[in-house]
């Protein structure tokens, strides 16, 4: 960086005015003359000065401001990666690549037999419209690969430049090849100490980014010879390098009640956990009630995926996802969703978290609900009779809300294990009655139930839900 040598003009001194009058603390001037002290005032000059003063300072700052790279500021990341075809490596093969959603890819066509060996620049607008990626251009000590064309980048969109011939080749003709990982690497696993530079231009402004990391030339030496590999994963241009990935789902275990929506998450990013957007995540259910059921979703930016699914029966499904790509295929961890059925119709049966004991005889149902499940919080209301009708997918930490009585239309019939509430208080506020829920546990029913409340409704607690 060039450095311009100081003025001698020393900014800010001191100068006296005529006659060296001398400042006191006040901002007042004095001098000694025939009639006595006269004192000059040099307040209004003061505040002439700290205005200048003020005005440069801002004007300084916009300048600073409109200095900064557009694109740091602008929701555009900017990722490196090493495409290594002839070498797989799974995970380490940059992931998004052709044909993945929401990616425009300027490199070698799907409809080509594509050999890559290549260097790999990708630009995501996170910016919240559309932006002009004018050119991105890539220099490795002597060369600089440019010459892929202008492309309007929409909102959530990403940009891959990278060779575009078939077949790979050395030497410096970009985009036709980028072929980064031989510049310099005579021998080739020396450390040839280049540290490659990516110019990106969007919307008329060139931001120049270092890839101190060296994903761009490998480590500084061929890693196709020294290593047997040179795929490297997308890392944001600057740190890393971040050599693979990782496809994780969750939550690893979750229960819900028959006829409700259970949600899983994949979670895709490189090794440095960093996220991997506009990747497609592959979902199934390969056993259990629900088995056969598929989906797919894109990763978004913080690399997650979702997939959603109402269950139909009782049971337990595994869930499992997964990422392809040009290499082959990324699993992740299976997971488990649980499904319990509730009493039918769209509610539940609820007792007193007093009689919350697994192994013992629950009263779920009836006139005498009231006196037989006790709560922490007290008497509830002789209204309730033990049925809610105002959540239907209840669950641990919410509240319900039901009527009076058997206006609440609770079901004709109920299955032989069904999920129960479990609340601490009942209250009733004219003719509604709520309450909270503490627990849900499993109960295994008796015989005997009407949905008239002088018919009870009991059973045996056999597990806790939640």
């Amino acid at each position: 960086m060039r450095r311009t040598r100081p003025s001698r003009h020393r900014v800010g001194r001191r100068t006296r005015p005529p006659h060296h009058p001398r400042l006191n603390w006040k901002g007042v001037a004095s001098r000694e003359g025939q009639g006595g002290t006269v004192k000059r005032t040099f307040q209004r000059a003061a505040s002439r000065l700290a205005t200048v003063l003020g005005l440069g300072f801002l004007l300084a700052a916009a300048a600073f401001i409109g200095a900064m790279p557009a694109a740091a500021a602008s929701g555009i990341g900017v990722y490196v990666g090493y495409a290594d075809s002839s070498h797989p490596n799974v995970t380490h093969f940059p992931t998004p690549w052709a044909g993945s959603p929401n990616v425009i890819f300027e490199g070698c066509p799907l409809t080509s037999a594509c050999v890559f060996d290549a260097g790999a620049v990708q630009v995501i607008n996170n910016s919240g419209s559309a932006v002009t990626v004018n050119s991105v251009a890539v220099t490795v000590g002597s060369c600089t690969f440019s010459g892929w064309p202008s492309v309007v980048l929409p909102n959530g969109g990403s940009l891959i430049v990278t060779q575009t011939a078939p077949v790979p080749t050395e030497g410096c003709s970009g985009p036709a090849q980028l072929d980064s990982s031989d510049i310099g690497t005579l021998p080739n696993c020396a450390q040839d100490n280049i540290v490659p530079v990516v110019e990106v231009t969007i919307n008329g402004t060139t931001t120049s980014y270092t890839d101190s990391g060296k994903v761009l030339n490998t480590g500084g030496t061929d890693g196709g010879v020294c290593s047997g590999n040179e795929s490297t994963q997308w890392t944001k241009v600057g740190t890393g390098p971040c050599a693979g990935s990782q496809l994780s789902l969750d939550p690893s275990t979750q229960t819900h009640g028959v006829g409700t929506t259970a949600t899983v998450t994949a979670t895709f990013t490189n090794t440095c956990g960093q996220p991997l957007q506009n990747v497609s995540v592959q979902f199934a259910i390969p056993a259990g009630p629900n088995a056969g059921r598929t989906g797919s979703a894109t990763t978004n930016a913080s690399g997650q995926a979702t997939f959603s699914y109402v269950g139909v029966a009782t049971g337990t499904d595994t869930v499992s996802a997964s990422v392809t790509n040009t290499a082959g295929t990324i699993p992740t961890n299976n997971v488990n969703v649980i499904w319990i059925a509730f009493a039918p119709g769209g509610g539940a049966f609820v007792i007193g978290d007093l009689e919350d004991i697994s192994g013992a005889q629950a009263y779920w149902w009836g006139a005498q609900w009231w006196k037989a499940d006790h709560l922490s919080s007290g008497l509830a209301p002789a209204s309730f009779k033990g049925y809610e009708n105002g959540n239907a997918s209840p669950w641990c930490g919410q509240t319900w809300t039901t009527r009076p009585g058997n206006s609440s239309k609770p079901p004709k019939s109920v299955p032989s294990v069904m999920a129960v509430l479990v609340t601490s208080h009942v209250t009733k506020n004219g003719p509604v009655i709520s309450g909270d829920i503490v627990h849900i546990v499993l109960v295994q029913t008796n015989r005997g139930y009407a949905a008239n409340p002088g018919h009870i409704g009991t059973g045996k607690i056999i597990a806790t839900i939640c």
